[in-house]
């Protein structure tokens, strides 16, 4: 009894997280869902793509979510979502999507600051694609600020 429980309760908190996200969050799953299928029919599995994040400074904080492509799956494509610079990861703030590709992320607290560190393929710091290269991106008065280049705007 105890284990159906268990699985009952994972069952409404799976639905409620999938429920929780934005209309942007869903359609960015949708079309990843849509290139799939148009590939022989794939099967998509979206992981754990979605993940609510608070980015934060002394100059104000906001609720996102992050949705990190590198956790996708189709059945008919292996490397249909990332290529050898990584992966798309898009950042969603009130109905906004800024997307980068990278090689992985990590929130790091900094003093007051949670920052979004992100791994980019060396091209972007001016190495070889192979070296290594981090980005930061902190929340500041209402927008996301970093040193790199402007992150790609997605509909």
């Amino acid at each position: 009894m105890r284990s159906f429980a268990t699985a009952l309760v994972l069952i409404v908190v799976s639905s409620t997280a999938a429920l929780a996200a934005s209309p942007e969050t869903q359609g960015l799953i949708e079309r990843a869902a849509s290139e799939c299928k148009s590939l022989e029919n794939g099967e998509f599995d979206q992981g754990d793509a979605v993940t609510e994040i608070t980015l934060r400074s002394q100059f104000g904080n906001v609720v996102a979510e992050l949705v990190d492509e590198s956790e996708y799956a189709c059945s008919s494509a292996a490397s249909l979502y990332c290529g050898t610079g990584g992966c798309m990861l898009n950042l969603v703030v009130d109905g906004a999507v800024q997307a980068w590709q990278v090689t992985g992320w990590q929130l790091i607290e900094w003093g007051p600051d949670t920052i979004l560190l992100i791994g980019r393929d060396g091209g972007w710091c001016g190495g070889a694609g192979a070296e290594v290269c981090y980005e930061a991106l902190v929340w500041s008065n209402g927008q996301v600020l970093t040193v790199g280049p402007e992150p790609e705007l997605r509909e």
